[in-house]
């Protein structure tokens, strides 16, 4: 019996209507211009069938509106207003050096879950990790990922940049590639909606490493997103063919 709670439909065949999202402004910028979409104004622009969502910036404060909640809120709006035979998200992460990762290395999610959800109740423990596993079938994964270069693997969600004891206890144990903040709760949207999802991080930080990750992660930020955008193009071309 696997291990996640939820399991999304597999990939489509030849979807049409691809939703791409990404959660930073920064992220979305060197993708975009390779694609001929708008990262600023509406919170979504669309060229060939393909839809870009960026939850955008907060009017208060002036930064990109980043985590889960704000993901969810950003990614049901845009299934409303155009429902996605797909959603593919394109983001960066925390890697891990334990695990063989580097600055700017991929990973192509298998599943997702979050790793600061501990509710020591029977039942809604399971729905606040909302362990999921992705659409793609390891076949799928196996392939995308020695065409990207990629490694295949968990990535876990939370609302921090910082780790604690007990998180970096549960990314030993579940041997996670990725730590994001957006992925599982974009993955709890498209069970509900029985939406395929893909996902695809870069990393600009190692979480196992002693410099701090804001630091690291403002470094690395434009050579990972480079990295990101080369990458994308592929892989879209591969799922829309498929």
């Amino acid at each position: 019996m696997p291990d996640w709670t939820h399991e999304l439909p597999p990939l489509p065949v030849h979807p049409n209507r691809v939703l791409l999202f990404i959660a930073m402004e920064g992220e979305a910028a060197p993708l975009a211009g390779r694609l001929g979409l708008n990262v600023r104004g509406t919170p979504g622009s669309a060229a060939n069938s393909i839809d870009l969502v960026v939850p955008g910036l907060d009017p208060t404060v002036g930064a990109d509106r980043i985590g889960p909640a704000y993901a969810a809120w950003a990614l049901t709006r845009a299934i409303m207003a155009r429902r996605p035979d797909i959603v593919v998200n394109i983001g960066t992460a925390g890697g891990f050096a334990s695990q063989g990762l580097g600055i700017a290395d991929l990973v192509l999610a298998r599943d997702t879950m979050f790793h600061d959800a501990r509710v020591a109740l029977p039942g809604f423990a399971a729905i606040a990790r909302a362990h999921t596993r992705l659409s793609p079938s390891d076949t799928e994964l196996d392939r995308l990922a020695s065409d990207l270069g990629a490694r295949v693997g968990l990535a876990s969600s939370g609302s921090s940049l910082d780790v604690t004891t007990d998180e970096l206890a549960h990314f030993a144990r579940t041997r996670t590639l990725a730590k994001d903040m957006e992925l599982a709760a974009l993955a709890a949207v498209c069970n509900a909606e029985r939406i395929p999802l893909v996902a695809l991080k870069g990393v600009t930080d190692l979480v196992d490493h002693h410099e701090p990750a804001a630091e690291a992660f403002v470094r690395n930020l434009k050579r990972t997103c480079e990295r990101l955008a080369e990458a994308t193009v592929p892989l879209l071309r591969a799922l829309r063919a498929s």
